[in-house]
């Protein structure tokens, strides 16, 4: 029978039944854990349970509970952040994973790349049309999955009672079913014909910084080998765990809003009610009042930062970068060159000259690309630190920033935007307009950079170098501001690139900045 054996396999719970397409044998909607509801509510993630037969493996399970949009160019939600449709409906009983697998047998040992989705933790799921595994599994010998795991206010509560009831902990479910994950795969892969010993966790956004903290925490030791942390450091990133004190007031303070007198009859409210009633919550507070991942002393057990400096990390090898436009600061249609100028004057009082040499602009549109670019290069040293921590403490780290742009007058207006790797990875070659979600035609630049990308990816995760098969050479990070500049001429930066990196990253260092990266950009100091 073959294509093993029609697509299917058994695994630890029971048999999957999934389905051929071409070389590839799809598996989607398969429980990496129990279902995270009722009396599993607010806990980590359970063990899965077994079933007899066989279980159909054949579409998409439902996505996280999140703000739902009628269509996908619709605004942003109450957090600020973009919404994309999943192909799904939503539900609390949302931990489920989807393999992509393009073995021939089940001994065949590939690696392993698990995708951790984007969205601020409050958004997006595992089957987001952009990053299916298809696309990524058939051009290259690798076993894709991607993830579903729980989202803001299910993913993240905390109250002091329920870290009484665990022992000393509370908060970070989100977190843990991304560690459960990688439990279940690290378990079950071999059966795909995957390698269990060559697991590479990526995660883009959001997902980065989730992450960024598999990559800190000590309960991942063993589980994987390797992490690509994409658009999202926490180190001088846009989103920083904070105390599990303060998520623990929080909790406080939201259970008293909503007339709620306990855990248990929390547990009970229905999951809808509670979400409504959180965005209530947060159209008050704002979104970095709401409830995100925090130092909890077990899966964080000490600040972020703290671990990172003291080399207590784990020694997985590191693929870590940005874009060069990563979030669009002004409107380009109303910004003028004047405006730029007061700006650079007002924000970089000391360094004015050096700005305005460093980021020329002509007109408007260039300028507002600028201001971008600004934002997005004070961001891109939050991985520039991270390659200097592996470094210094032996580890491997690869740096990259993608400045590639879709080949249209917008596209070069735009540059290169939050996201606009992902097509390119995942091989979709009918999207990234603007960004990723949206349709785009590409042309032959578009293809040659996508096997340039994948060829990359696929290498990292296979040996944990990126190098090889006549591409532009990537250098290990090993000095300073070893940066590969992902483009159509993928090159290292020259050093006469980095003298503003230096001043960013000084900043940064000597002063004990913090990174603002909506709006106009500038370095504030920390109040």
């Amino acid at each position: 029978m073959s294509d093993f054996e029609k697509a299917k396999v058994l695994v630890k719970q029971g048999w999957l039944q999934g389905y051929l397409q071409g070389k590839l044998k799809i598996f989607k909607g398969i429980p990496y854990a129990a279902p995270p509801i009722g009396e599993n509510r607010f806990r980590h993630p359970q063990d899965p349970g077994r079933w007899r037969g066989v279980r159909k493996a054949m579409q998409y399970s439902a996505a996280a509970v999140q703000h739902v949009m009628e269509q996908a160019d619709l605004p942003a939600n109450v957090h600020g952040v973009p919404q994309f449709l999943a192909p799904s409906q939503y539900e609390e009983d949302c931990l489920y994973l989807n393999v992509w697998t393009p073995a021939e047998t089940p001994d065949a040992k590939l690696p392993v790349f698990i995708w951790i989705h984007g969205g601020g933790m409050v958004a997006g799921s595992g089957c987001e049309v952009v990053c299916d595994g298809e696309g990524f599994a058939k051009r290259r010998d690798v076993v894709v999955v991607t993830i579903n795991y729980r989202l803001g206010f299910f993913g993240f509560f905390a109250h002091p009672d329920l870290t009484e009831e665990a022992g000393g902990t509370s908060g970070n479910y989100a977190l843990y079913d991304m560690r459960k994950a990688c439990q279940w795969v690290k378990e079950n892969i071999a059966q795909f014909g995957g390698d269990p010993d060559r697991i590479t966790v990526a995660g883009q956004s959001g997902g980065a910084a989730g992450t960024g903290a598999l990559h800190a925490s000590p309960l991942m030791k063993g589980l994987i080998q390797r992490v690509s942390i994409e658009s999202g450091p926490i180190y001088w990133g846009f989103m920083q765990p904070q105390g599990r004190e303060v998520m623990e007031q929080r909790g406080v303070e939201f259970m008293k809003r909503i007339g709620c007198k306990s855990i248990a009859e929390l547990r009970r409210r229905d999951a809808w009610e509670l979400f409504d009633a959180y965005e209530e919550y947060v159209k008050g507070v704002g979104f970095h009042g709401g409830f995100g991942f925090c130092v909890d002393g077990e899966f964080l057990p000490k600040k972020y930062t703290d671990i990172m400096d003291a080399g207590e990390f784990n020694d997985f090898d590191v693929m870590i970068g940005s874009c060069a436009q990563e979030f669009p600061c002004v409107n380009p249609d109303k910004f003028t060159v004047a405006e730029f100028d007061a700006y650079l004057k007002d924000a970089f009082a000391d360094n004015y000259e050096n700005m305005k040499r460093w980021y020329p602009a002509e007109n408007g549109v260039m300028a507002a690309k600028q201001a971008s670019t600004i934002a997005s290069d004070i961001m891109l040293m939050g991985s520039v630190k991270l390659g200097q921590l592996c470094h210094k403490f032996g580890r491997n780290a690869y740096v990259w920033l993608m400045s590639k742009e879709n080949e249209t007058e917008r596209g070069h207006n735009a540059g290169s935007p939050h996201c606009a790797e992902m097509p390119y990875v995942f091989g979709r070659v009918d999207k990234g307009e603007r960004n990723p979600f949206f349709d785009y035609h590409w042309v032959g630049a578009d293809y040659d950079f996508m096997e340039l990308i994948q060829g990359y990816w696929y290498a990292f995760a296979a040996a944990g170098d990126p190098n090889g098969e006549g591409r532009a050479h990537w250098q290990r990070y090993e000095n300073d501001f070893d940066i590969c500049e992902l483009c159509n001429d993928t090159h290292m930066m020259p050093p006469e690139q980095l003298e503003k990196y230096r001043y960013y990253y000084e900043k940064l260092c000597v002063n004990d900045f913090e990174v603002q990266l909506f709006g106009l950009p500038r370095l504030t100091p920390k109040k």
